[in-house]
């Protein structure tokens, strides 16, 4: 496979799985919020935690004044200058596919290109909390249509392999992103939240990561913080589960080879996970520190991924002031497009649209 086309495939794959972990992810909080009563000592849950997961709070202050339900969603859905929003996303997944329409099925462009143009003519028109929704759930289900189409009908060659290789990284990276942010919190404030609504907000983590119906299949029907975090980062058979999307990664890796280097990672990545003791974790003794490492790790995974396959070369350069400082990595390619990603705590990984026009993030 070309370098070029195998980037092309490899962010087609991660885009589309961000817009269903963000649609998902806005979704679950909303449910949570209107439940939720208010908390005397501390505030649980907030809509702008989804800034701090998404790694956006910069962006969104550059434009914004209010970090409200309706602006933060706003945000996360339609704003055309974020390259993380939903509807940019799709922009950036179709255009990717576009360009490789020939491997895959033609009823995959077709799904895309229809999501891509239903979403673009919903960003037109002002969102309350029913129509929000229900467009929420709609993207959500045509992601999971456009999925499983790939996966009953592509071959296992090449291509299926490196389109795995980007939904494994990026759902591995969505799963510390939001155990940081709203596990974190709630561990550090879990004396001054009743136990009925911590259990509650454990299962919106669950639901965030469509995990809370297998959850109560593999470990048990009680809601549990302990439990939480060994099945989600721990159970080697729920697929949006941190060490099962590693070890899907290290299976496209060893199935598109060449790839010595970004193994030597991927056996640190399991070596922490499997030294981390998650009861002390859910006592919040370093749970941060520990997935802020697996965040690290994952980053220079991305990095590594690139140089191998992409033929990009990579230079560590040095880190910009605010609140992105923190280990910047700069790639370019041949044709012109650059990507940054920042490996610190919360930052989203690399955003690039390859062969679209040398846009980058």
């Amino acid at each position: 496979m070309l370098s070029r086309v195998a980037e092309n495939v490899y962010w087609m794959a991660r885009y589309l799985e961000r817009v269903e972990d963000t649609s998902r992810l806005v979704m679950a909080t909303h449910h949570t919020m209107l439940d939720m009563t208010p908390v005397s000592r501390v505030q649980p849950m907030n809509w702008e935690q989804l800034l701090a997961i998404t790694g956006s709070r910069e962006i969104f202050f550059k434009r914004n004044t209010q970090p409200d339900e309706h602006q933060i969603t706003n945000f996360l859905i339609r704003d055309e200058e974020y390259h993380g929003s939903i509807l940019n996303a799709l922009h950036f997944a179709r255009e990717n596919l576009r360009t490789t329409r020939e491997l895959f099925p033609r009823k995959a462009w077709e799904f895309l290109n229809r999501l891509f143009l239903d979403t673009r003519t919903a960003c037109g028109h002002d969102f309350h909390a029913a129509n929000r929704l229900e467009f929420l759930e709609n993207v959500i289900n045509e992601c999971l249509k456009i999925t499983g189409l790939l996966d009953s009908s592509m071959v296992r060659d090449e291509t299926f392999r490196m389109f795995r290789l980007g939904r494994y990284l990026e759902r591995a990276d969505m799963v510390t992103r939001i155990l940081d942010v709203r596990g974190a919190l709630m561990l550090a404030n879990q004396d001054a939240v009743d136990r009925p609504l911590r259990n509650a907000l454990w299962l919106t983590v669950l639901k965030s990561l469509s995990g809370d119906q297998m959850y109560r299949r593999r470990v048990r029907p009680r809601i549990r913080g302990v439990d939480v975090l060994a099945f989600l980062l721990k159970d080697n058979a729920f697929p949006r589960a941190f060490r099962y999307g590693i070890e899907g990664v290290a299976g496209c890796l060893g199935f598109l080879g060449g790839a010595e280097a970004v193994q030597g990672i991927i056996a640190r990545i399991e070596t922490q996970l499997y030294l981390a003791d998650i009861t002390r974790l859910a006592e919040n003794e370093g749970l941060h520190e520990f997935l802020d490492g697996l965040q690290i790790l994952l980053g220079e995974l991305h990095m590594t991924i690139s140089a191998t396959y992409f033929n990009q070369e990579v230079k560590k350069v040095a880190p910009p002031s605010g609140e992105n400082a923190g280990g910047v990595m700069v790639s370019s390619s041949a044709n012109g497009t650059t990507s940054t990603a920042t490996l610190n705590r919360c930052s989203r990984p690399p955003v690039t649209t390859p062969f679209t026009g040398g846009t980058s993030a």
